[in-house]
């Protein structure tokens, strides 16, 4: 197990929609010219507006889809995040499909990051105001099942804090 969490694993049932979405081998295409704060995108990323899929459909879009349309559902908002966090040379990241809440039916996606103080942080734009220690937050909250360091895949055991 490592420092985020998780047990490595050669695949996940969500594999074929981050390969669509261009998230499960991002890497960042061009040196880095400046870096953008991490408050700063996760301020952008909030700014997307929310649009869920239609009624039976689950389309993950690509960063630039997000970018072009400026709205998405919590997959597209966290997607374009880690896209952007990448590009602007940050590490210790994972994108993280569980449940906001352990009763939840429905799957959610946010991203984790570990800080300069061995922290762990949970940066959801689709439900948060700002960037939080998962220490905030109560067991039963941000239950992950899968995460993503953009080429390594991990599977979480249930409340695994």
């Amino acid at each position: 197990m490592d420092v985020l969490g998780g047990f490595w694993i050669p695949a996940t049932p969500f594999d074929h929609k981050m390969d669509l979405a261009g998230a499960l081998y991002f890497q960042p295409t061009s040196p880095i010219e400046s870096i953008v704060s991490i408050e700063e995108l996760f301020m952008r990323a909030k700014s997307i507006r929310y649009v869920p899929d239609p009624p039976g459909e689950d389309y993950w879009q690509t960063p630039q889809e997000t970018q072009a349309r400026w709205a998405g559902d919590c997959e597209d908002k966290a997607i374009w995040l880690f896209a952007e966090l990448k590009k602007n040379g940050y590490h210790d990241l994972r994108l993280v499909i569980g449940r906001y809440r352990s009763v939840d039916k429905k799957f959610h996606v946010w991203l984790t990051r570990i800080d300069d103080e061995n922290n762990v942080l949970i940066l959801d734009p689709t439900t948060q105001k700002k960037i939080w220690k998962a220490s905030d937050f109560e067991k039963g909250f941000y239950q992950p099942l899968y995460s993503f360091d953009g080429i390594n895949r991990y599977r979480h055991e249930p409340a695994t804090r």
